[in-house]
């Protein structure tokens, strides 16, 4: 039976990072949310668990940074290559505490874990939560509808405005007529692990060697995440009976120190996962009268580049300063946000883009292109360019890093 309808300011569909820190920021600011969470409780899935320097200082400003440092967050100092390309004297440490000063290197943590905390935050700010909403429907409006259910019956809600958080599932987008145009590079996959004791604590790696792309995130007293990318050739390969074994045979890689013996002998410590890395941009505006759509759902680049975190953070935190600032929610009103967006994505594309194909692409041709690649940029620094996309905010990466004349003299066939 469908309750009396709740009227609160603001209902938000998914606990996730965008979510959970939106309604953190929106209760403190007087307003009164509902955020909707479909799991029962928060449990590893296998989500990025990597935030840049940029998506700290946006975690800084929504007054959320405390969930990630109480959460197990673990800072990263130091950034190493391991590839087939780089022979052993070429590899050095990037030190990654430099690039936005005051804030460090970037955080890896247990993604739930904070999840949890910034809903606990919400709750104590004065957030109503609704763990296990199931079913749930919205429709826009200049007074949208929420409906979900739970073990208790159906209800209805009718707030003010809705924020879609559902990630990449685009539960809400989906209801209001928001299309993406959709495109995949390759086939990711990660899994938690401890027991690597031998890796050093604040050095996090990557590197390409024959069919797989590698990356190791540690979380600190021996746990990380470890995540690959492969060949859409090879999408089945880490599943079904020995996927796990599979997986982490994986890195025994001649580049890898000890070749990789500390990381395939780690113990796994959560599910794996693999999907297709599917970048999302959105054909118009994320928003309709009523919904605004935040963190994947309004749209994101490929996962290779790590940057969906960061854009999580701004997103939520660029729209609850419109809510906070006006009673004018009119999608009017949220130009500035779809505008700064947009921009935002066609950049993190576009590296994503540059860091796919010079990365995860496999093969003596590939090989080769990135022994150039490197070659250009030992000569040239500003060929780096790209490479600050990891750690400063789009708007603050020189421009001519987005430039096709810039992806050509990276890519042609000389150096």
């Amino acid at each position: 039976m469908t309750q009396r309808p709740e009227e609160p300011d603001v209902v938000i569909v998914g606990g996730g990072i965008s979510g959970a820190s939106a309604a953190c920021r929106l209760v403190a600011g007087g307003l009164s949310v509902v955020l909707l969470e479909k799991q029962e409780t928060y449990h590893d899935l296998i989500r990025g668990e990597w935030l840049a320097p940029w998506g700290i200082r946006e975690a800084q400003r929504l007054g959320v940074y405390d969930c990630f440092s109480a959460g197990g967050a673990w800072e990263i100092r130091e950034w190493m290559t391991w590839d087939e390309a780089v022979s052993d004297d070429e590899v050095e440490a990037v030190d990654m505490t430099r690039f936005i000063p005051g804030i460090g290197g970037p955080m890896s943590f247990p993604h739930h874990q904070v999840c949890e905390l910034m809903a606990e935050q919400a709750v104590a700010g004065g957030a109503r939560l609704v763990m296990n909403a199931a079913k749930i429907g919205v429709v826009a409006g200049r007074r949208p509808v929420v409906t979900y259910s739970t073990p208790e019956g159906r209800h209805e809600l009718r707030p003010r405005i809705v924020l879609g958080a559902t990630g990449r599932g685009n539960t809400v987008g989906r209801q209001i007529g928001v299309t993406m145009t959709n495109s995949m590079h390759h086939w990711g996959g990660g899994m938690m692990v401890e027991g690597l004791d031998g890796w050093p604590p604040d050095v996090q790696a990557m590197g390409t060697e024959g069919d797989v792309m590698f990356m190791v995130f540690p979380q600190g007293y021996g746990r990380a995440r470890l995540y690959l990318n492969f060949p859409t050739a090879n999408k089945h390969r880490y599943r079904g009976p020995g996927g796990v074994e599979r997986f982490l045979a994986a890195y025994e890689l001649d580049c890898l120190p000890d070749r990789g013996k500390m990381v395939t002998e780690a113990v796994p410590a959560g599910p794996l996962s693999v999907w297709p890395s599917v970048s999302s941009v959105p054909q118009g505006p994320p928003l309709a009268e009523g919904v605004v759509l935040i963190g994947d759902e309004a749209g994101n680049a490929d996962t290779v580049l790590g940057t969906g975190l960061s854009c999580a953070m701004r997103d939520a935190r660029t729209v609850c300063e419109i809510l906070l600032a006006s009673d004018d929610w009119s999608p009017e009103a949220f130009a500035p946000y779809v505008e700064e967006r947009l921009f935002r994505l066609e950049r993190l594309d576009f590296g994503a883009s540059i860091v796919s194909r010079l990365h995860v692409e496999f093969g003596p041709a590939a090989l080769e292109r990135r022994r150039r690649v490197r070659r250009l940029m030992a000569k040239n620094f500003a060929a780096q360019v790209t490479g600050l996309l990891n750690m400063v905010a789009p708007e603050d990466v020189p421009e001519f890093g987005f430039s096709e004349f810039f992806a050509e003299r990276l890519f042609r066939e000389t150096a």
